[in-house]
């Protein structure tokens, strides 16, 4: 059996396995739903109230609970009632009794009350004994930690961990006080003491901002919102528009949170970039899938996420046409599943993330079950796409007037056109489809809870032969009893990326046929490039990633005040790249020839397989105590340790050459005649394997302290220490931390009856944070191996020195913040920060005598800085309508302040990038154009105010005469979202982004690079070309010998622009429950990635910054969509 064969077997099964798992676990956890409108008949004459009870019981499906202590179920009742609810069959059963009843979700509550106390009584008391047990409303679970205090004073009790509580209440009107429950999350209840002794009680979830729960690190704690010390940035399930046509997360967010700049440039399934307030490390000017990371910290349930990140070896860095291609780790997970996308930032969140938290953190947390009956919900969504933006490429005719007057300017003859004019993006490029469909279940007991949920998403993509297949499950388990609290999560994940269509930005002449006469694929004439049509049928380019994100959890309540928590997670993904380049086109008609069994062929045929395995775990055990002492006295701590490692294997096994190369071969099969005349084997010589490893592992211990004064004021400080095995032993631990201060004005005296200002809170942090993700072995040296060496043998030869003494990048961040709510409509955030990263890990030449060429050095420092404002407004408050509206801008700085070492260093420059003190380092270097000169057609550019013909400055001048001509780093960037509703059941919703400032270097070859045009074809911004003295032209003389400037400033454009991101219209279908069993229904209408408007408009006729932006084109989706639940 072939290794695809076994290969596809093995996906099936895999596939099989998971949905049988998915089926049966959800049909083993299903169960039937109450029914809550039946009516109630009655006719027992002087019957004990316990029969009375089991009739209840009997006719509805609720049940009856209280203590037999305290209400005699003996005493005889007469009842006689015909076809009541619920609700009148207990007021008319209860009515002349000393029996309270209280109806909440499928139970009845009976408590006994004191209506036969008179007043003169108990208004004689001065002390009374209390008890009660306080529940929360959505899950019917009784709340632990709940306060109950006295209102306006600090005196009270603390729930335990059944919810309930006991205090002694002393005073002189004792019936006229005011017990005021709280609960983290809940609104606050007040309820008058009267003539009860015990109390049932039962919290609703909060849906004021400032009291919602927000999760600030992944060790265990959280806060309210207006407790917050740190720059903490919250988006709920139901903020996440879940309903756009994305693949991941981060996509779905974009704008949708200050400081927070998201980008894709990669096409579906490829890795986004995020930066939290700018870039965290140097730009490389080497390969740049190298260097320290500049992404965020990606935690989801507790579980720590492993980058795709390339390594320093020439199979395995991420560089050529034939590397693998990287995905995006957040696709592992549904959006659907996510319950919350939290975003720290500065150093009082951040910092107990110590070494990894300097590009600052991303907690997701993933939905949970809840006590219940089981709730179904299902939704699917279509849609179809299409390509937006795309390039304007010159058509058959003028291609070939372009291609004429090179070939006169070059004395050559001309040719004459052929009649042919392939439009090859629309023959590449059609209507793609999107697909989708989720189904979750959720319930739970008293003790056990669960929620399971399968995500199934298929891309065609516009790109025609392009498709994503992604599947998303999400298992949660949850098992509470007494003082113990566990928790299991698991995110099993099946993505295909199946991509032949690798040759889209490859603009071939628009006069190549891609057929011939008799209907076959014709060859083009250019080697090693196939047929694009041709590529997409014969080629195979297919991507399997399994993944699995799983962790597990204990918590244990010691007392009141201290638990212990524990957490092991594991981030486990294997992926496989297979391509194979059929001999059938021209990408896979390779050079040369082999010979076997005496036979030669043409060495054509290639196949290629990439494959990685990566598994990172992390383990944390901490104690965590929080009390209350005195009146106003509030204080939290958290000590722990947490280990992690991270393994990645490498492979890499190519061959070329095959008997039968228009059918897929194994790599085993490229197999040729050993020649006798040498000591090697060559039978194999055909064949490439290569594999790599890429390990590190840490060790830490952190702390925090926070501190309440009143409910004013608030003090939180963090303390880590991390050891890690990527740095030399004399450098590998590092010590950070971080402290922040906040004060709630509206608490104060002087603001208590503000009539207008809602909440006022100022906050002050600074602290550091480090960066160890900068490779596995940096600080240990690096090897070039060969595997044709000296005297044919396997070599090494030394690349990068060790460097004994590399350290770890080091963050310290300062913020201060102001958070402000008005007129119970505006809430308003505003933060200054400023960022300076120490120690930045660069690259430095060294001389030749030492053995190597490079050295790795931490030499460099930076910083960031800038201001973020944000805003939600409740523009309309009424009844059958309601507007909503956010908004959001960051500013960002960035400038470089110091290098060690060899100076300012410069890349190639078709990146156009260098390392200079007093400037950013996304700063686009290059060479500034004076225009064209109408006398000779050729470009001019300037340097230090002279004017050089660009043949003569080549001569003279290199890259380190280079001038910035623009900047890649937005000056400001944000975004904006609104939401309409209309009599509670039409939904409009609209978000977008935008960016500020920021340019961008488009290829050179796009335009006036015409010795390409020999088999490639150009963008009809080439037709702008000097051909006669006296021509005002923007493009040089067409001819083979202008000077090759990628970095000229007339390729820079400006990067403004507004993007509307998503538009939604959900419409909740009225339906009568009584005569249904869907609890709700509801339909949409989305459109995805809606439009771009760009500052800088492309010419008429013209490509401008909208189109060279993408080379791969962007998708605009239009979906239809429903969602039920029952």
């Amino acid at each position: 059996m072939t290794n695809n064969s076994i290969h596809n077997q093995s996906i099936k099964l895999h596939k099989k396995t998971i949905t049988s798992f998915m089926v049966l676990f959800m049909l083993s956890i299903s169960s039937f739903a109450y029914n809550q409108n039946a009516k109630i008949s009655i006719n027992l004459i002087d019957q004990p109230l316990f029969k009375i009870i089991k009739e209840i019981e009997q006719q509805s499906s609720y049940r009856v609970v209280y203590n037999s202590q305290k209400i005699n179920d003996r005493e005889k009742l007469t009842v006689k009632i015909s076809d009541l609810t619920l609700e009148e069959t207990l007021s008319a059963v209860f009515k002349n009794t000393n029996i309270d009843y209280v109806i909440l979700n499928n139970q009845i509550l009976l408590t006994q009350s004191n209506k036969n106390s008179t007043t003169s009584a108990i208004k004689q008391e001065t002390e009374r004994l209390i008890t009660g047990k306080v529940y929360s409303t959505a899950d019917n679970m009784p709340l632990a930690g709940a306060t109950v205090l006295i209102k306006g004073s600090s005196r009270g009790a603390v729930t335990n961990f059944d919810g309930e509580f006991t205090y002694l209440v002393k005073g002189n009107n004792i019936p006229e006080l005011i017990l005021e429950i709280k609960y983290l999350g809940m609104k606050t209840l007040e309820q008058r003491i009267g003539n009860n002794s015990e109390f049932i009680i039962y919290l609703e979830e909060s849906a004021d901002q400032l009291d919602q729960v927000v999760i600030t690190s992944s060790y265990g704690t959280k806060t309210s919102k207006q407790e917050i010390v740190g720059s903490i940035a919250t988006l709920r399930s139901e903020d996440i528009a879940v309903e756009q046509a994305s693949e991941s997360i981060d996509k779905i967010v974009t704008g949708q949170i200050a400081g927070v700049l998201i980008e894709n440039t990669s096409g579906v399934g490829g890795p986004v970039r995020i930066d939290i307030r700018g870039q965290g490390s140097l730009t490389p000017l080497g390969n740049p899938n190298l260097g320290t990371s500049t992404q965020p910290l990606i935690i989801i349930d507790g579980v720590i996420i492993a980058e795709s990140v390339t390594i320093d070896n020439n199979f395995f860095d991420g560089q050529g046409a034939l590397s693998e291609d990287l995905s995006n780790p957040l696709s592992q997970i549904s959006a659907e599943n996510i319950e919350s996308f939290t975003v720290l930032k500065d150093a009082a969140a951040v910092s107990i993330y110590g070494a990894d938290g300097a590009n600052g953190v991303i907690l997701i947390t993933t939905k949970r079950g809840k006590k219940g009956a089981a709730k179904y919900n299902f939704s699917t969504q279509i849609g179809l796409s299409s390509a937006i933006n795309q390039i304007k490429y010159l058509n058959g005719e003028q291609y070939t007037q372009l291609r004429n007057e090179y070939l006169t300017n070059t004395g050559q003859q001309t040719i004459d056109f052929n009649g042919v004019d392939t439009d090859w993006f629309n023959l590449l490029n059609g209507t793609g489809e999107f697909k989708r469909y989720n189904f979750n279940v959720s319930g739970g007991s008293n003790n056990f809870t669960y929620r399971a949920s399968i995500n199934h998403l298929n891309i065609d993509e516009a790109q025609i032969g392009n498709n994503t297949k992604q599947y998303n499950l999400g298992i949660n388990l949850g098992y509470k009893v007494n003082k113990l609290n566990m928790q299991l999560s698991m995110s099993p994940s099946f993505i295909r990326k199946d991509a032949p269509n690798i040759y889209f930005n490859f603009a071939l002449p628009p006069t190549l046929s891609p057929f011939n006469d008799d209907g076959t694929f014709a060859l083009l004439g250019i080697q090693g490039l196939g047929n694009p049509l041709a590529a997409v049928e014969q080629n195979k380019n297919i991507a399997d990633t399994y993944g699995l994100i799983g962790s597990f959890s204990v918590n244990y309540n010691i007392s009141n005040a201290l638990r212990v928590y524990t957490l092991f997670g594991i981030d486990y993904k294997t992926r496989e790249q297979d391509r194979y380049f059929s001999g059938l086109n021209e990408s896979g008609q390779l050079n040369g020839t082999f010979t076997l069994d005496g036979v030669t062929y043409p060495a054509w045929g290639r196949r290629l397989l990439n494959n990685r395995e990566t598994t990172k775990w992390n383990w944390q055990g901490q104690l965590l105590y929080d009390t209350q002492f005195g009146e106003h006295h509030s204080f939290g701590a958290i000590t722990g340790v947490e280990l992690s490692e991270e393994k990645t294997d490498f492979g890499y096994a190519s061959g070329r050459g095959f008997v039968n190369p228009n059918v897929i071969n194994n790599v085993e099969d490229a197999l040729q005649d050993d020649n006798p005349n040498t000591t090697q084997d060559e039978t194999r010589s055909l064949q490439n394997f290569q594999q790599d490893i890429n390990y590190n592992s840490r060790v830490s211990a952190f702390a925090q302290f926070n501190y309440n004064y009143k409910g004013k004021y608030f003090l939180l400080a963090n303390i880590r220490r991390d050891e890690s095995s990527v740095f030399g032993v004399d450098t590998n631990v590092a010590l950070n931390g971080g402290a922040g201060i906040s004060w709630i004005l509206t608490n104060e005296d002087f603001l208590a009856n503000s009539s207008w200002i809602d909440f006022l809170k100022l906050k002050l942090s600074y602290g550091s944070t480090g960066n160890s993700r900068i490779g596995s072995y940096r600080s240990r040296g690096l090897y070039i191996v060969s595997q044709n060496g000296y005297n044919g043998g396997i070599s090494a030869t030394p690349s990068a020195a060790p460097n004994g003494n590399l350290s770890w990048e080091t963050n310290n961040k300062f913020n201060a913040g102001v958070e402000w709510n008005i007129f119970k409509k505006i809430s308003l955030g505003l933060d200054v920060y400023h960022d300076d990263i120490q120690d930045l890990i660069t690259s430095r030449s060294i001389p030749n005598e030492t053995g190597y060429t490079s050295i790795q050095l931490n030499a460099a420092s930076m910083y960031n800085r800038g201001i973020e404002f944000s805003t939600n407004i409740k523009l309309f408050e009424k009844e059958n309508f309601k507007w909503n509206a956010s908004f959001n801008i960051a500013t960002l700085e960035n400038k470089v302040t110091d290098l060690i070492g060899a100076g300012s260093a410069f890349s190639g420059s078709e990146r156009a990038l260098s390392q200079q003190i007093g400037f950013s380092t996304s700063t686009i270097w290059g060479v500034k154009w004076a225009g064209i000169d109408p006398a000779t057609g050729r470009n001019l550019v300037e340097r230090q105010g002279e004017i050089y013909d660009a043949a003569t400055y080549t001569s003279l001048f290199g890259n380190t005469d280079w001038v910035p001509i623009g900047d890649r780093q937005a000056d400001a960037f944000g975004g904006f979202s609104t939401t309409f509703i209309f009599f509670k059941q039409l939904t409009l919703a609209i978000r977008g982004s935008y960016q500020i400032g920021g340019d961008f270097l488009i290829q050179d070859e796009l335009v006036d690079q015409y010795r390409i045009s020999v088999n490639r074809n150009m963008s009809v911004n080439a037709l702008d070309y000097w051909s006669a003295p006296g021509d005002i032209a923007i493009n040089p003389l067409v001819i083979n010998n202008n000077p090759i400037i990628p970095n000229l400033s007339k390729f820079v454009y400006d990067n403004t622009y507004l993007k509307l991101n998503n538009i939604n219209l959900n419409y909740n279908i009225p339906l009568k429950k009584e005569q249904l069993f869907i609890d709700n229904l509801s339909v949409f209408i989305d459109a995805t990635n809606v439009a771009y408007w760009y500052k800088q408009k492309s010419p008429v006729d013209r490509n401008g910054i909208r189109e060279f932006r993408f080379l791969y084109p962007q998708n605009r989706t239009i979906s239809l969509g429903l969602n039920a639940r029952f």
